[in-house]
């Protein structure tokens, strides 16, 4: 079914997406800590995107079984990448580089 969605509306979710850009770029400059940073970021990321599905693809206008379509599959990523954190986190030493780089000794190696 078509929907005829005044160019206002589209101009106004314009100006929120730029806005939210503008604020994007405000908090990585804002030193909240790391989560924080992450998590406001995160929060923002989130807005834009529902913002553009929700006008852009025009899931507003359409029949409410299409959020189950898109739900499902975003809660399974979310799922994913969230189960991951814990051990991302117990694993990883932040303090140190993630590339150990080990000095040549020559062109045979040591045993030259």
């Amino acid at each position: 079914m078509a929907h005829n969605v005044p160019a206002k509306t589209y101009t106004n979710v314009l100006w929120a997406l730029l806005g939210l850009t503008i604020v994007t770029v405000a908090i990585a400059r804002i030193p909240l800590g790391t989560a924080g940073n992450i998590a406001l970021g995160l929060l923002v990321a989130v807005t834009k995107a529902s913002l553009v599905t929700l006008f852009f693809m025009h899931l507003k206008y359409e029949q409410r079984w299409w959020a189950g379509i898109v739900l499902f599959p975003l809660t399974l990523v979310l799922i994913i990448i969230f189960s991951n954190l814990p051990d991302t986190g117990a694993n990883r030493d932040f303090t140190t580089p993630a590339v150990k780089v080990i000095p040549k000794e020559g062109r045979g190696g040591p045993a030259h």
